[in-house]
Parts: C-alpha cells; sequence; structure tokens
C-alpha cells in the first residue's frame, strides 16, 4: 500500500483526483481508497511541542529562579487534543503501508508539519515528497509524475522547526519573566510576549499613540489654471526652500500661499 499524507483535506482530494480516484464513491474513515493507494489528511499540525511542564512538573509553577527555560534536545511532540481522532487514524495507515508519500505544502512549515508525525511514529519505510503548489487536476498529476526523495527536503524541516524552538523559548520565558515582573507592581493578569504578536502590538501602540497625540494643522495648496494660446493648464505650485513649510514639505504660510 501506498501512503500518501496531505497537509490538509483540499489537498488530499485533489491528489486522489489525480491518481484517478473518485472522492464522492472511495471514500472511507479519515481516507481516501483507491486500488493500493491510500491518501489520508492532517488539518494543520497534528502535534505541538511539549510545554515546559511536561518536561518537568516543577515549571508549572513560574518562578524567576527557573528563568530562562531551555528546551532540551531533541524536543518532544504531543498530539493536539482536538486532532487525536485523525492522528490515530494517520498512525494506523502508516503501520500498515509499504511506501509513504510525504504531500505536505511545498515549504518549510509543510515539510515539517508531515515529517514530524512520520518522525513520531518512528517510520522507517521509503518516502517520497509530492509538491503541489495547484490544485487543478493538470498541475497536481503532473506533480505525481515528478515526486522525489524527501530526504532532500530535511533541511527545510530543521529550518521549520528551529524557528518553532526559537519562537516557544522566547515566548515562553519572556512571557513568565514579564508577567512575574507584572505581579511586582500589581498586576494580575498574562502579559503575553510573542516574537510576531509582540511586533505587531507594538505597531498597534505606535499607531495609537500617533493618533492620540495627533495636533490639527492646516496647509496650503497652491493652485491654478492657465490658458496659454487657447489650451487650459492646470498647474500646482511647487514649495520652495525659503518657504515656510512643514516636515512634510508642505507650505503652511497662508500670506506667502495668498502671495503666490
Amino acid at each position: 500500500m501506498r501512503l500518501f499524507i496531505a497537509e490538509k483535506p483540499s489537498l488530499a482530494k485533489a491528489i486522489f483526483e489525480g491518481l484517478g480516484g473518485n472522492p464522492a464513491t472511495e471514500k472511507k474513515n479519515g481516507c481516501y481508497e483507491h486500488g493500493t493507494d491510500v491518501v489520508t489528511w492532517c488539518f494543520g499540525h497534528m502535534l505541538e511541542l511539549y510545554d515546559p511542564q511536561d518536561y518537568d512538573v516543577k515549571y508549572a509553577a513560574w518562578r524567576f529562579d527557573d528563568l530562562p527555560i531551555k528546551t532540551p534536545w531533541p524536543p518532544k511532540y504531543k498530539i493536539r487534543a482536538d486532532a487525536q481522532q485523525q492522528t490515530n487514524i494517520i498512525f494506523s495507515l502508516i503501520e500498515k503501508a509499504t511506501s509513504i508519500v510525504h504531500a505536505g505544502d511545498p515549504d518549510d512549515e509543510g515539510c515539517l508539519l508531515v515529517d514530524e508525525i512520520l518522525d513520531y511514529a518512528k517510520n522507517t519505510k521509503p518516502v517520497q515528497r509530492l509538491l503541489v503548489a495547484d490544485l487543478n487536476l493538470a498541475p497536481v498529476q503532473k506533480a505525481l509524475a515528478n515526486m522525489q526523495p524527501n530526504e532532500k527536503f530535511r533541511g527545510m524541516t530543521n529550518s521549520a522547526l528551529a524557528r518553532s524552538l526559537c519562537d516557544q523559548g522566547f515566548g515562553y520565558n519572556l512571557t513568565r519573566g514579564c508577567t512575574l515582573k507584572g505581579q511586582e507592581k500589581g498586576f494580575h493578569g498574562v502579559l503575553n510576549v510573542g516574537r510576531v504578536q509582540s511586533a505587531v502590538l507594538g505597531l498597534v501602540n505606535q499607531r495609537t499613540l500617533a493618533n492620540q497625540n495627533h495636533t490639527e494643522s492646516f496647509y496650503y495648496d497652491v493652485q491654478a489654471a492657465l490658458s496659454m494660446n487657447g489650451h487650459l493648464l492646470k498647474a500646482k505650485y511647487q514649495v520652495a526652500e525659503g518657504d515656510e513649510k512643514d516636515e512634510k514639505n508642505r507650505l503652511i504660510s497662508e500670506a506667502q500661499a495668498k502671495a503666490v
């Protein structure tokens, strides 16, 4: 049996159609079956990294003395609570398969998403990599005819895993540290810190402060309609070096505007 593991249901359906299967009549519990080919699917990451308290129960309590918390290598995974049923189906299919096709999205995260399942299952069966960027039938069939050894893409998996581990270490340590400092000042709650969310929050905060500190000001655009040889021309005054202007190079002197 050849097992295809797709990143999401829509991709699984497209692959199955590319193999000549009929999704309407050949769908089973958590997979499609056509001849010796079986196509199953994930829905995003089915596994998640251990939390600090999963490694050591002492981390369930937040203390400065425990910081920084270091993630052991190799990291450990656990099955997401909302993905248990489908993940078990995937594991059972991996056991039955003679070969496997990795059909994660053609990017770093897509590589990690399926590889982490194969690693968790301790798979030793040969794995091919299917790269599908277009779910239409012809591109899918072309991709099926050009599969490559999955090992060629292990670097992309490692890249995504490194980012994931860095994000986790950054988030857990700074969230705990900032929250504990906040509690010292009487704050009640969690001060979440994250590589992406903190940067976005900073941009939102800057924009909010800019709006709050905004003061109304006026500037002047001087325009003219000129008639030359029977033709109407529209002209706009260009602010000169000696004019009174704001930081956006706009004329702010009413007297100068009228003088023009």
